[in-house]
């Protein structure tokens, strides 16, 4: 009987990883959920073969879940043996070798794993004791110094779990860089031998990257985790999680740009951050409660970067100077209190309160680091190339969130189930910087290290210059009710209907309403269909529109400023509308329907729709999108599937915007330039509307199927992705190189992977099994944002490291012996 329980104990661990597999990315609180990597997906459970009995060996057929689908391979596990004492163990080792061959530099083939010939390892040991549930388990996967996990967990049933872990994994961003620099990813990045800072003419440029060889650029992350829960009584657990994330490596990155000249630089990372979650949850007859505290420190390796340049910017300043995200502390407080309510209601109510401070103090960086004399015969350095030439020493800077949240669910009859929730959050901002230089009296800033124009301001100038930080202070109410209707035994009915108000300052709607309504249909009349029919409705309006919230962060706020003659140059249109919150009308539908064919075969078809309508005439018009899949899956036996999947959407972003006149000062859109003898900043003849359509096909296979006492199993994934920009062009007024009445497509931008992945697993005697895998891919990209750069990274002043993604043709072989120890 133990072995039996034993067996399906492991069944039920798989399910569990399966299901938490989609939401294993880094959530930044705790440990990580789920271990694996592109040969050991499963965290290990693929070494051993599905178990005959299925789910279950009281219940011979195939095992679905509430909403039709069938369970996956339920792995057998072998036997416990015998270790010392009352204790048994089970431990696997496995020592390969893999293969990579063809284009394996292509940045696309190596993007999160960066395949590399040599030795891989995995290994899986465990120890239990069933007397008292304590337990020991240890996993480790190895494909690189660079692609690694290893995990451990501790515990006793009942009482106590304590899990650690340390992974690494690599992110290859680009393997078409041609560096400049002779120390990329170092926090001052010198140019290589032939290139001669503030110096280098357009032709030596041109010399240099035709002979400069490509190389790659990456960042790898390393994470390491503790994670430890206690069950103090049957009621109260305490738990307390922690990682640390370290990220190092360079990345194609924008440099300085001023009229014509510009160098894309690699930007050297190096920052970590630290996660806290910690608290205690009650569980009682009536009461369940939870307190956590939730805390996140972000840290950088360098406060800024500085890199050489070939020639000179506009303010003849040959290095450039970008500063890092500044460092940061966020803090949580939380309480959840649940009370189930009168057996009469069957119900329950729950609150939530929350307390959030999120801070930033970093030293700030002064404009200018290094200059010998006059910036641009206009600038004195010394004036600003200290932090005497600030404002104050640190960013002092603080948002405090306060949040109160419940929820009420009642069930008053068997057929209807009421639920009704609130949420209330207010989002402060704290702190107020100003741009001013007190050794000068000046506000503004020296962009760049000096590579941009300056942009200061003196008491009694007439020019606009950003001044100050913008505060996004904002409160939210939401509200909703809804209710279940269970009709009979085959329908179920339910509404929702919800409303938002979001008051916001300094922006353009001061207050927005959201109304929604959700209407939803499950209908299962016969055994072999299930149908679920969704339909949801947005509509969001707001008071007065005010384009230009932002005149308080500029000179012309201050005292002192000095109006022109002609006037102040409007910041936008007073057509334009910002989509994030503008008004929008949303209509959205989802179609899903399960198929049960036979008791080992389903067929899932599913057709979702959403339209969006943001009423503008200038900004996002329209965002609209459809998708449909189709998914067909056969299990013959516990050891045998297959499954195949087609699916397709598409999309469609509308927009539209206006060139201006640098003379105009009417915002209004239309009317007549100034050079006509109007005043219009937006005149008629420079608008432009833009659609960009995405289309993607995707289609899949896999197969596992038990061939005598070998198991094979066999992926195959195509995916084709193709978008299509076209513009529309009033007139040549819209900008450079246009035409009257344009109208045009920019070419297809394709994206086109087609990989075939398969393994076979043979054992070879009882504790002795042989592994051979492999995985071919083939990727087609065409991105007409990087033409031309393969041949010619240089075009006059401006430079270009990165040559963007190209195609290629890769594949890897391996053998691994798994060993019963």
């Amino acid at each position: 009987m133990h072995n039996v329980l034993n067996r399906h104990r492991w069944a039920v661990l798989a399910l569990a990883l399966t299901a938490s597999g989609a939401k294993a990315q880094d959530s930044g609180i705790g440990v990580d959920l789920h271990f694996g990597n592109d040969l050991d997906p499963t965290g290990g459970m693929a070494a051993f073969s599905c178990d005959p009995e299925g789910a279950s060996w009281l219940y011979p057929e195939r095992k679905r879940t509430p909403t039709g689908f069938m369970y996956g391979c339920v792995p057998g596990r072998p036997d416990y043996e015998q270790a010392f004492g009352d204790w048994t163990y089970l431990a696997h080792l496995g020592v390969g070798y893999m293969q990579v061959g063809s284009d394996d530099t292509n940045a696309m083939w190596r993007r999160f794993n960066d395949y590399r010939d040599g030795f891989v390892l995995n290994a899986d040991f465990s120890l239990q004791r069933p007397r008292d549930g304590s337990y020991v388990d240890f996993r480790a996967s190895r494909l690189s110094g660079d692609s690694q996990y290893y995990r451990g967990v501790v515990g006793r049933a009942g009482k106590y779990r304590l899990q650690f872990f340390a992974r690494s994994q690599p992110n290859v961003l680009s393997s078409t860089v041609e560096s400049l620099w002779e120390n990329p990813g170092s926090q001052n990045m010198v140019l290589k031998p032939g290139l001669t800072k503030g110096a280098t003419t357009a032709a030596q440029v041109d010399a240099f990257m035709a002979a400069n060889p490509e190389t790659s650029a990456r960042v790898v992350r390393d994470k390491q985790g503790l994670g430890f829960n206690y069950f103090i009584n049957p009621r109260w657990t305490a738990f307390f999680n922690a990682s640390h994330e370290q990220r190092e490596g360079s990345r194609p990155f924008g440099g300085p740009f001023s009229f014509g000249r510009l160098v894309e630089t690699l930007r050297p990372i190096d920052d970590n951050t630290t996660n806290l979650n910690t608290g205690a949850r009650f569980v009682g007859n009536q009461w369940r409660m939870e307190f956590t505290y939730t805390g996140s420190f972000f840290r950088n390796g360098m406060r800024h970067f500085t890199y050489e340049m070939p020639f000179n910017t506009t303010n003849n300043s040959p290095v450039g100077l970008f500063s890092y995200e500044p460092e940061n502390d966020y803090h949580r407080l939380s309480t959840t209190f649940t009370r189930k309510l009168a057996s009469s209601w069957n119900g329950e109510f729950s609150l939530t309160t929350a307390l959030t401070t999120m801070t930033q103090d970093d030293p700030l960086v002064p404009g200018l680091l290094a200059c010998n004399g006059m910036l641009n015969a206009t600038i004195n350095c010394n004036n600003w190339n200290t932090p005497d030439a600030l404002s104050r020493s640190s960013a002092d800077m603080r948002i405090d969130n306060q949040r109160l949240a419940g929820r009420l669910v009642l069930r008053p009859v068997d057929a209807v189930t009421w639920r009704s929730t609130f949420n209330y959050l207010r989002e402060d901002y704290k702190g107020t910087y100003f741009a001013y230089n007190p050794l000068t009296g000046q506000y503004g800033y020296i962009g760049e290290n000096g590579a941009f124009p300056n942009v200061t301001w003196l008491p009694g100038g007439s020019n606009t210059v950003r001044v100050r930080n913008l505060p996004l202070d904002k409160e939210t109410r939401e509200v909703g009710t809804g209710a279940d209707w269970r009709l009979n035994r085959a329908n179920t009915l339910g509404a929702t209907l919800g409303f938002t108000r979001i008051d916001r300052t300094h922006r353009e709607f001061d207050s927005t309403q959201d109304k929604s309504l959700k209407l939803t249909w499950n209908n299962k009349t016969t055994d072999w269909l299930m149908l679920r029919l969704n339909y949801s409705f947005l509509n969001r309006t707001g008071d007065d529109y005010d384009s230009d919230p932002y005149e308080f962060l500029y000179s012309n706020d201050l005292p002192g400023f000095v109006t022109p003659a002609t006037g102040v140059a409007p910041h936008t249109t007073t057509a334009m509308r910002k989509y994030d919150v503008g008004e929008r009308k949303q209509n959205k539908i989802d179609a899903m329907g399960t198929f049960i064919v036979s008791p080992t075969m389903t067929l899932y078809a599913s057709v979702r729709a959403e339209r969006n309508d943001y009423s503008t005439d200038i900004g996002r018009q329209a965002y609209d999108t459809m998708a449909a899949t189709l998914n067909w899956e056969w299990q013959p036996s516990a050891s045998s599937t297959i499954s195949a999947w087609f699916g397709y959407d598409t999309s469609k972003l509308r927009m539209s915007n206006t060139n201006d006149v640098p003379a105009g000062r009417d915002p209004s859109l239309g009317g007549t330039a100034p050079a006509q003898g109007g005043s219009a900043a937006y005149p008629d003849g420079y608008r432009w509307w833009m659609s960009d359509q995405q289309r993607n096909n995707n289609a899949g296979l896999t197969l596992q199927h038990a061939l005598g006492r070998a198991t094979l199993n066999l992926d195959w994934s195509y995916i084709d992705a193709r978008g299509l920009t076209g513009w529309v062009a009033e007139s040549a007024n819209v900008g450079t190189g246009a035409s009257a009445g344009l109208v045009g497509d920019f070419p297809e931008m394709t994206y086109r992977i087609n990989s075939l992945t398969a393994s076979i697993r043979m054992p070879l005697s009882q504790r002795l099994a042989m592994r051979l895998f492999g995985t071919w891919e083939r990727g087609t990209i065409l991105d007409w944002h990087y033409a031309g750069l393969d041949t010619d990274r240089t075009y006059g002043n401006m430079i270009y490291v990165d040559g963007g993604p190209v195609s290629y043709e890769a594949s890897l072989v391996g053998v691994m012996i798994e060993l019963k120890l």
